[in-house]
């Protein structure tokens, strides 16, 4: 494990993507490759290097997009953030601006999906993914703009866009790829399978977006899942807690009621009954990665709520 975390480390430094050395010495307090190996307990050796520099990829964009002033941000930055989608597009006839290349972001972001088509050579989860990070840049954008502003949206608003700009429908993405379950694009791309992945990223999000409230202030208002809960409610932070872990709870027994049940749902996935038992494995795979984020998220000192709330996968 600290082999597979130096070696991310390195590669990240040397691309340029760390940063400052505060930044770095938090990626090693971290432990971003224990981070990956909870999220995909069952990548082999190999992938798990693979997803560990995904990860810190993904923190480090994180961290850099979202902890510096818009105006300090890097025209290359800005144009990276602006052609995101471009970069993993598999349309030859996609416009990219020459400076987002420049970016050391831009530069990961193609390595690591070159490094992962050549690997696997899976042209549905290349096209599910790159819809992913389509997503990411346009809420990306979205969230930028925010923060200028300082405006609090309502609930539905703010978690529907950062859905999107946070890092667990890559994530998510992440589990087809390192999941040893294999189905039919036929059953991955259904509304069930759908739906089953946002479920999953949306409790993820939850968590990261109430518990990133304390590290994102400072100069630019972000709000987060509670804050807009709470707007919304117009109501007290403990009403807003009471609220905010049922919400929790429904959605984690949906998901959990989805994959016990798989067996009377399996038609609406357009598969043959051979597929439920892989099915079933499949959705585990992704109550794995659940789990695995939040017991990451609760360790981690990048992550500290002001609000005591207690979330079990």
């Amino acid at each position: 494990m600290d082999e597979v975390q130096e070696q991310a480390l390195e590669w990240a430094r040397d691309i340029g993507i760390l940063g400052s050395e505060k930044f770095f010495q938090e990626c090693v307090e971290c432990g971003y490759a224990r981070c990956a190996s909870m999220a995909f307990p069952n990548a082999s050796l190999a992938d798990l290097s693979l997803a560990t520099r995904w990860v810190v990829f993904l923190f480090a964009l994180d961290v850099h997009t979202d902890e510096t002033p818009y105006n300090s941000l890097s025209p290359e930055h800005r144009a990276f953030l602006r052609n995101m989608g471009a970069l993993v597009s598999r349309n030859a006839d996609s416009l990219i601006e020459p400076e987002s290349l420049k970016s050391p972001f831009g530069e990961a972001l193609l390595e690591l999906w070159v490094t992962s088509r050549m690997q696997f050579q899976n042209p549905g989860w290349e096209r599910r993914f790159s819809r992913c990070f389509h997503d990411y840049q346009s809420s990306a954008l979205w969230e930028i703009a925010l923060r200028k502003t300082g405006e609090v949206p309502d609930y539905s608003t703010f978690s529907t866009y950062k859905l999107r700009s946070c890092q667990a429908p890559i994530g998510v993405g992440l589990v087809e790829l390192f999941s040893p379950t294999v189905l039919p694009d036929a059953v991955l791309d259904s509304f069930l399978m759908e739906n089953v992945r946002l479920l999953v990223c949306d409790l993820i999000n939850m968590v990261t977006d109430l518990g990133s409230v304390q590290r994102e202030q400072g100069f630019e208002a972000v709000p987060n899942t509670f804050t807009s809960l709470q707007h919304t409610l117009a109501a007290t932070p403990d009403e807003t807690v009471l609220h905010y872990t049922s919400i929790w709870h429904a959605r984690m027994k949906t998901l959990r009621s989805i994959r016990d049940r798989i067996d009377q749902f399996y038609l609406s996935t357009g598969a043959h009954e051979r597929h439920i038992p892989a099915t079933r494995d499949y959705i585990n795979e992704l109550i794995l990665c659940l789990g695995g984020s939040i017991e990451f998220i609760h360790e981690s000192h990048r992550y500290s709520p002001s609000v005591d709330i207690k979330l079990e996968s």
